[in-house]
C-alpha cells in the first residue's frame, strides 16, 4: 500500500480539477453531529459514551492545543514527558511515554480520520470545529488503536457558509499567535478551506545555569487546508491537507525538584508532518452508498534531553567544573521517521442501517538514537501491517427500542530489527465489537445497554533483548529474557447509559455506569542501575487481569436567560492483579521480586469533577468561570510516587461584535503546581543519587488576551 496510496491520491485530485472549472451544479453537504461514528448519529441518541466539546467551548479556555481542554472532561488524564501531551489515558488506560521500543497506542487520535495516534504534538485546536472523547472500548470503528478509547479532532467545514477569521493573541510566558481561517466557493461545484497557525512561547521554564527562560519553548506551525468537490450527481471527493512544523524545545526536569533547570544541553521535541487524504463517496448503486478513504503521512520526529538534567565542563589542566565530579555528562536524542498509509473502503445502505467495511493500514518507523553510554548509534526499524474487516448493524425492535451489533476481525502484523542484531516478529488475530439496545423513552429520555469489546495487539521489547548480553545488567538477565515479548491485551467494557435532553435544550444531562476487564493486561516497567553507568531499560509485560470501573456525570442546565451553569463528576476505581516488580532491599542492597496485587493502575485519578457558569453579562459581553480538578494518581508500575491531587480555576470575559471578537482569558489562576509525568530514581550527587520523585510540572498560571477579526 505504501506505493498506490499517495498514487491514488494524486491520479483522484486530478479528476477534480476539470470539475471545479465547472460551474453547472449545486452541492449539499451532510452534516453529521458525531463525525467518529460508522453510521449518522446525533450526540443526543448516541448509545456510547461520547463527549463533544464544540467550538466555544473550545476557544473559551484560550486553548490552544488538545492537553488544555481534556481538564473538562470526566475520566480522561495525560502523561507529558514531552513538550505536549502526546499519550493519553481513558479510564485509567493508555500509554505514558514512548522511547526505545516502538509503541501500539491504546487510546487513538485522528484528525479529519488522518491517524494521528503516538505523535498528537499535531494536536492545535485552531479552526477545530469539534473535538469527539469516546470513552470504552471502540473495537468496531477504530480497532486495534482505541482499545481503551478514541479521540478524534474535526476540522471546520468547507464553503463560504463559514465565517473568515484572523486572531491575534498575546499571553505571559512570551505567548503569541497569529493565525488565520478563510473558505469560500470555487463555484456551485466546488468549496474549500485553509487555516494557518502560528504559535510561539517561552514555555514555564527558567534555565539558570544558561541564564534563558526559552529552553522548553514552544514555536509551532499547524497548516490544514479542504477542498469538497462535486464529481457529479452521485460522486463526491474531499481532499485534506495538513503541514505541521514543530520546533518545541524540551528542559523540563529540575534536580531542585522546581521550575529552575540546570541544563548545559537543554532537550528538543520537533515534529515536522505533511499529510494528504482524498475521501471519494459514491451514492449511484441502488443497494448502498459506496465510500473509499485513503491516505499518506510522513513524519521526521525528534526528540531529546540532557540526561544528566545538569552543567559541566572540562578546563584546560583537564579538571571538571560542575555539578557532577566525576565529570558525568551525558545526553539521549531520538530520531524517528514514520510513515504511514491508511485504506479504508466501505458500503452503508440507503437507509443508514448498516455498514460494511475493509480496513488497511501500513506503518513504517525508523529510529535512530544516539545515546553518550552507547558505543556506536542505535538503529531499529518497525515495520506493521494492519487489515481488518469490520460491520456494523442497527435494528429497530419498535419505535423507541433499537439494537446496533459490531463486529471487526483484524490482523496485525508487526516486524522489528535494530543494530544489536534482534530481529523478531509478531502476528496477531484480535477481533473486537459491541452489542448495544437502547430505548427512546420519549422525545427527550434515553436509555441504553452496551457490551464491547477492544483489543491491542502483542509485540517485543527490542531494548530489554538487546540488553542480555549487557555486562552492567547480569544481575537483570532472567527477568530481561522473561520480558523479550508480550500478547495482544483484550478489554471486555459493559456500560449503562441514561442520557436526558429537555425539549426546550434548558437541561441537558448524562449518566453512565461502566465497568471493565483487562485479560493479559499490558504494563511498562523499568529496569535501573547505576553501579557502573546509568541504566534505564523500558519494557511491557503481561499480568493476568486488571479492572477498570466507576460512573460518569455531566449537567448543562440554563438557570435564567443569561446564566447557565455546568458540572461533572467522574469515579474511577482501578485495580491490578498478580504483577511483581524489582526493588531495592534496603538492607542488603540486593534487588528483589515484590508482588504489588490490588494496587490501583498508574495514572487513574479516582475522582475528576468540572464545575463552572457562563453570564451573559451585556446582548455582546458573555463570562465563563470553572473550576477543575482531579485526585492524586500514581505515575508508574514501577514505584509508589503519586502526583498531589489539584483543583485549577479558570476564567473568561469575551465582547462579541459586528467583526471583531475579543477575549480574556486565564487558566490555573491560583497558580497551583501539579505534576503531569513522574519518574523516581537518584540523579543527583549533590545528596549521594537519592532517589526521588521528580515530576514534570502541568501549566502555572497563564493568561492572555485574543482578538479575532471576522469576516
Amino acid at each position: 500500500m505504501k506505493t498506490y496510496a499517495p498514487s491514488l491520491i494524486v491520479v483522484s485530485l486530478a479528476m477534480a480539477l476539470p470539475v471545479i472549472a465547472d460551474e453547472n451544479s449545486k452541492k449539499e453537504i451532510e452534516k453529521i453531529v458525531v463525525k467518529g461514528e460508522l453510521l449518522p448519529t446525533s450526540a443526543k441518541n448516541a448509545a456510547n459514551s461520547i463527549d463533544v466539546i464544540n467550538k466555544a467551548a473550545l476557544e473559551k479556555s484560550g486553548a490552544d492545543h488538545i492537553q488544555d481542554v481534556l481538564q473538562q472532561v470526566g475520566n480522561i488524564n495525560y502523561s507529558s514527558g514531552s513538550s505536549r501531551a502526546r499519550f493519553f489515558q481513558i479510564r485509567g488506560i493508555g500509554e505514558r511515554s514512548q522511547f526505545v521500543d516502538p509503541v501500539n497506542p491504546s487510546v487513538g487520535v485522528a484528525i479529519d480520520r488522518i491517524d494521528y495516534s503516538e505523535i498528537a504534538n499535531a494536536a492545535t485546536l485552531f479552526d477545530i470545529d469539534q473535538v469527539e472523547v469516546f470513552k470504552g472500548p471502540q473495537g468496531t470503528s477504530v480497532g486495534a488503536n482505541a482499545m481503551a478509547g478514541f479521540i478524534n479532532l474535526a476540522s471546520t467545514e468547507t464553503g463560504s457558509g463559514q465565517e473568515g477569521k484572523v486572531r491575534v493573541s498575546m499571553g505571559n510566558y512570551g505567548f503569541q499567535q497569529l493565525a488565520a481561517a478563510y473558505g469560500g466557493d470555487i463555484n456551485n461545484k466546488a468549496e474549500y478551506r485553509v487555516s494557518v497557525n502560528k504559535v510561539d512561547g517561552d514555555g514555564y521554564i527558567e534555565n539558570t545555569y544558561l541564564g534563558r527562560k526559552d529552553t522548553n519553548g514552544i514555536d509551532e506551525l499547524s497548516v490544514r487546508a479542504m477542498l469538497d468537490v462535486e464529481m457529479s450527481q452521485e460522486w463526491t471527493m474531499k481532499a485534506v491537507l495538513h503541514k505541521f512544523d514543530i520546533n518545541n524545545g524540551y528542559d523540563s526536569f529540575s534536580l531542585d525538584l522546581n521550575r529552575t533547570t540546570l541544563s548545559d544541553e537543554p532537550g528538543f521535541d520537533r515534529q515536522d508532518t505533511t499529510a494528504i487524504a482524498l475521501t471519494n463517496k459514491y451514492q449511484g448503486f441502488s443497494f448502498a452508498d459506496a465510500e473509499l478513504f485513503i491516505s499518506h503521512s510522513n513524519s521526521d520526529l525528534d526528540y531529546g534531553f540532557d540526561e544528566d538534567w545538569a552543567y559541566g565542563q572540562y578546563n584546560d589542566d583537564w579538571s571538571f567544573t560542575g555539578i557532577h565530579p566525576d565529570g558525568y555528562s551525558s545526553t539521549d536524542y531520538y530520531f524517528r521517521k514514520r510513515t504511514a498509509d491508511q485504506l479504508d473502503l466501505r458500503l452503508t445502505s440507503k437507509d443508514k442501517d448498516w455498514v460494511v467495511g475493509l480496513y488497511n493500514q501500513q506503518k513504517n518507523a525508523d529510529l535512530t538514537r544516539q545515546y553518550t553510554w552507547n558505543e556506536s548509534d542505535f538503529l531499529s526499524d518497525y515495520d506493521v501491517a494492519n487489515i481488518a474487516l469490520y460491520g456494523e448493524k442497527r435494528f429497530a425492535l419498535s419505535d423507541s427500542i433499537n439494537i446496533t451489533a459490531g463486529l471487526r476481525v483484524e490482523n496485525y502484523q508487526g516486524d522489528y530489527a535494530d543494530s544489536n542484531g534482534t530481529v523478531s516478529s509478531t502476528d496477531d488475530t484480535m477481533w473486537g465489537g459491541h452489542f448495544t439496545a437502547s430505548k427512546q423513552y420519549d422525545d427527550a429520555f434515553l436509555a441504553y445497554f452496551r457490551l464491547s469489546q477492544g483489543f491491542k495487539a502483542g509485540g517485543v521489547n527490542g531494548e530489554a533483548l538487546s540488553k542480555l548480553n549487557d555486562a552492567n545488567l547480569q544481575q537483570f538477565y532472567f527477568e530481561l529474557r522473561e520480558h523479550a515479548s508480550f500478547k495482544p491485551e483484550t478489554l471486555t467494557n459493559v456500560e449503562l447509559g441514561l442520557k436526558y435532553n429537555s425539549n426546550d435544550n434548558k437541561l441537558n444531562a448524562v449518566a453512565t455506569l461502566f465497568y471493565s476487564t483487562r485479560d493479559d493486561m499490558q504494563i511498562k516497567q523499568w529496569l535501573t542501575d547505576n553501579s557502573v553507568v546509568p541504566v534505564f531499560v523500558g519494557y511491557l509485560s503481561n499480568v493476568p487481569t486488571g479492572s477498570n470501573y466507576g460512573v460518569e456525570t455531566s449537567v448543562n442546565y440554563k438557570l435564567t436567560k443569561s446564566i447557565k451553569v455546568f458540572a461533572g463528576l467522574s469515579l474511577l476505581e482501578t485495580e491490578i492483579d498478580n504483577i511483581d516488580r524489582l526493588e531495592e532491599d534496603p538492607v542488603t542492597g540486593e534487588d528483589v521480586s515484590v508482588n504489588i496485587s490490588g494496587r490501583e493502575q498508574a495514572h487513574a485519578p479516582k475522582y475528576q469533577f468540572n464545575l463552572g457558569a457562563d453570564w451573559q453579562l451585556t446582548d455582546n459581553i458573555i463570562a465563563n468561570v470553572s473550576f477543575t480538578g482531579k485526585d492524586e494518581f500514581y505515575y508508574s508500575y514501577s514505584h509508589d510516587e503519586t502526583a498531589d491531587s489539584v483543583v485549577l480555576a479558570n476564567a473568561s470575559l469575551t465582547y462579541k461584535g459586528d467583526v471583531i471578537d475579543v477575549t480574556l482569558w486565564g487558566r490555573n489562576l491560583t497558580d497551583e503546581e501539579y505534576g503531569v509525568r513522574g519518574f523516581y530514581f537518584g540523579n543527583d550527587p549533590r545528596d549521594g543519587w537519592v532517589a526521588k520523585n521528580y515530576e514534570q510540572f502541568g501549566e502555572p498560571r497563564v493568561v492572555g488576551i485574543r482578538l479575532d477579526y471576522l469576516f
